[in-house]
């Protein structure tokens, strides 16, 4: 029997023997294994410095046509939304009196400028004195006065438009009765827009006329409206500390209309930029780092300065050389000097971030300074 036990205890011993020799090699105590990984590379991309803001949009030139004089609406000459052209004749009021007046006044120049003729002819024979051509020099002055007014009282009878632009909804109607002041309609040059808007007074030396502007609305996504600043005002101010800028903006085929909330983007300055992907950045307290991974295949930490933003990419001012690829996935836990496993992933960046990679010709993008 103990002859039995103890060849079971040798074939035990072999047994363990022959495990530790074919099994594989434990990771050492303490030691992680590689940690999976994705890179994307760093870009340079062109950064524009802008200050955001928004405002109103308005027409370039915009008017409510009045009545000048009380008549009535003899005709209506344009249609609602109709694309009109200076002096274009939009309204005619009932003129009939207006004529009869200016006859009137037209009969009594005539009569007063020959009276004033025959005045002078007669001061030259002495038949009357110098005072009583005075007298007709005042009638012949009051005469072709009341010739003028009774002209413009007749062109005001006829309403047209002072510039080139959109008429906007009648207010009035064939037949109505309109008195001094009565609105007819609107008019607007919609083919340039103006906005005014803030900003805030530490922009104030970057600011000047001429400056970019883009304006966006949501009733047009994909459409960015561009002009310039042109006008600065004189005065910051002093409630809000800012400065009030106004921009002119091109509106092409008149798609944005007067009263609609736009946002403005003003363009400081444009300069060459690192970036790297959003995802890229570990912020701990005030600090924020990226990871890259060097020739032995270990995670290396590097503390870098962020700046500006666009299109899920974000500036590095300092903290990193070159354009070395960086860590995007798998760095939430990861720490300097350890190993790691790079795994190619071609999803690891979105739609968005990977169309950034083309490079672009005139490359404007957003740095997030933000009014």
């Amino acid at each position: 029997m103990g002859r039995v036990i103890t060849g079971a205890v040798v074939l035990l011993v072999m047994a363990a023997a022959a495990w530790w020799l074919l099994a594989p090699q434990e990771v050492q105590r303490g030691q992680r294994p590689p940690t999976a990984v994705n890179l994307a590379p760093s870009i340079e991309r062109d950064l524009v410095d802008q200050v955001e803001a928004v405002g109103t949009s308005r027409a370039a030139q915009a008017v409510v046509l009045l009545a000048e004089v009380p008549g009535r609406v003899a005709e209506i000459h344009f249609q609602q939304g109709q694309q009109v052209k200076r002096d274009q004749l939009l309204v005619s009021l009932d003129d009939r009196n207006a004529r009869a007046e200016l006859a009137r006044s037209e009969a009594e120049y005539q009569r007063a400028r020959d009276d004033y003729r025959r005045g002078q002819q007669l001061v030259e024979r002495r038949a009357i004195s110098e005072s009583e051509v005075d007298t007709f020099r005042t009638s012949l002055e009051s005469a072709r006065a009341n010739r003028d007014a009774a002209r413009a009282n007749l062109n005001d009878h006829s309403i047209r438009a002072p510039f080139a632009g959109v008429v906007g909804l009648r207010q009035v109607d064939g037949g109505a009765y309109l008195q001094t002041g009565d609105a007819i309609t609107t008019l607007d040059n919609l083919g340039h827009i103006e906005v005014d808007f803030q900003v805030p007074e530490r922009y104030l030396a970057r600011l000047s006329v001429g400056l970019p502007v883009q304006a966006s609305n949501d009733a047009f996504p994909d459409t960015v409206f561009e002009g310039a600043i042109s006008h600065l005002d004189s005065r910051v101010n002093s409630a809000s500390r800012s400065l009030t800028a106004r921009a002119r903006l091109n509106n092409p085929g008149d798609r944005m209309l007067p009263g609609q909330f736009l946002r403005i983007a003003v363009q400081l300055d444009r300069r060459p930029a690192l970036l790297v992907p959003e995802q890229s950045i570990i912020t701990q307290g005030a600090q924020s780092y990226v990871f890259t991974v060097d020739k032995e295949q270990k995670a290396v930490r590097h503390p870098v300065t962020l700046g500006g933003r666009r299109d899920g990419w974000v500036e590095i001012t300092s903290g990193l050389s070159g354009q070395p690829d960086v860590i995007v996935n798998g760095h939430s836990r990861l720490g300097s000097g350890q190993p790691v496993n790079v795994i190619d992933n071609p999803e690891a960046l979105l739609p968005g971030q990977r169309a950034l990679l083309k490079p672009q010709d005139n490359d404007v993008a957003d740095a997030g300074a933000a009014a």
